[in-house]
């Protein structure tokens, strides 16, 4: 298992071009601010795409515009690798005590293994992708501590670098800590006043303008948007219906964590918290589903807590969702000599459809299912 992560970060030789999207952008507003949120940020083909996130993304990095880039791209690689292990190790810690017979199997180390040869985190690292960052700030954060402060705080701080953490306060909102979502939704706030501060004009160009055009980030039907709206999209279906879609199952969600709340560990709801805002942001990358383990553990938590059909339908999709995310759509494509950007038989949209799909199943029979145990030994 070490020879071949070793040899799969030796392979992936990361080209860092999202990273050189925040180190562009933060070079952007040293020398040119007004151009931020332009066609796109640096010199044509390096990267050549447009900065996407908020303005307060781009002074945070501001740093990366003083080193050469290599520096950059080596510091967020040894620092995504390190969080991961301590991830991984907490995740394994959980499950060699929840179900010993697996102990044996999945240590920290082999954990770490899977993790890192993973399609989410493979790409992650290869792109030079931040996501890694923040699943290791907000599940460190809320792991280590018995308040839920430095979580909300952890994850203020990385909404305000990407948007969709933001979701993550549907957790204490449904767990009825009313302090703590404020002080997640003071923290976001506060970043997006740092960035009024030091750039007014930008901050309020990305809020009127740049945050409503979800086609900046690329093509919305691309087959490696892992989202409803990506899913609906290449069904067909108009952005009324993703929205009205989104919403009904952004709402199960607080339904389900409510109704989960005091009877599983922290977590677990942490977990299914994660799986929202993948499901319902616009665009959601396969890298951007490094939540992927943690969101296994808690769906199979759960799903051990019903009866024998719905646990069994539920631990059948987590079967499949992990062979996707192991193995993306665009990866698997590749493998048979296709171009994921060239015009794609209907058939090959089935594979990136089992996240989706599956996550939103496994969202209605948790709901709908009574568990055997009203109440689980925490």
């Amino acid at each position: 298992m070490v020879v071949l992560l070793i040899w799969t970060l030796i392979a992936i030789e990361p080209t860092g071009w999202d990273l050189s999207v925040y180190r562009e952008g933060a070079l952007t507003l040293l020398r040119e601010p007004e151009d931020l949120y332009g066609p796109f940020v640096g010199p044509i083909n390096a990267p050549g795409l447009p900065f996407t996130y908020p303005t307060f993304a781009a002074l945070l990095f501001l740093p990366m515009a003083f080193f050469p880039y290599w520096v950059s791209v080596t510091v967020t690689m040894v620092a995504s690798i390190v969080l991961t292990f301590f991830v991984g190790k907490d995740l394994a810690t959980r499950i060699a005590r929840r179900w010993p017979k697996f102990g044996r199997w999945v240590t920290p180390l082999t954990l770490t293994c899977l993790m890192l040869i993973s399609g989410p985190f493979r790409d992650t690292i290869w792109f030079g992708q931040i996501n890694i960052l923040i699943l290791g700030a907000c599940y460190l954060a809320l792991v280590n501590s018995k308040s839920l402060t430095p979580f909300v705080i952890a994850v203020g701080i990385c909404a305000g670098i990407k948007l969709t953490p933001i979701a993550l306060l549907i957790l204490p909102l449904a767990m009825r800590k009313w302090k703590a979502v404020v002080i997640g939704t003071l923290t976001f706030l506060g970043t997006q006043v740092i960035g009024l501060v030091f750039q007014w004009r930008n901050t309020l160009d990305y809020w009127f303008d740049v945050v409503r055009d979800p086609s900046r980030v690329g093509n919305v039907g691309y087959i490696d948007n892992i989202s409803l709206q990506g899913f609906l999209t290449r069904l067909g279906a108009g952005s009324l219906i993703w929205f009205v879609v989104a919403l009904a199952v952004g709402l199960a969600f607080i339904a389900l964590l409510y109704k989960l709340d005091g009877t599983v560990e922290p977590v677990v709801l942490l977990g299914i918290a994660a799986t929202c805002p993948l499901l319902v942001s616009p665009v959601s990358w396969s890298h951007h589903w490094v939540w992927g383990p943690v969101m296994a553990y808690a769906w199979a938590v759960v799903a051990l807590r019903l009866d024998v059909w719905p646990r069994r339908i539920m631990l059948g999709v987590l079967v499949l969702f992990s062979m996707e995310l192991m193995i993306s759509a665009k990866r698997a494509i590749r493998f048979f000599g296709i171009h994921p950007d060239h015009e794609l038989a209907t058939w090959w949209y089935i594979w990136p459809a089992i996240p989706v799909v599956g996550m939103v199943l496994c969202l209605v029979i948790a709901l709908v299912s009574k568990p055997r145990e009203l109440l689980e030994t925490r």
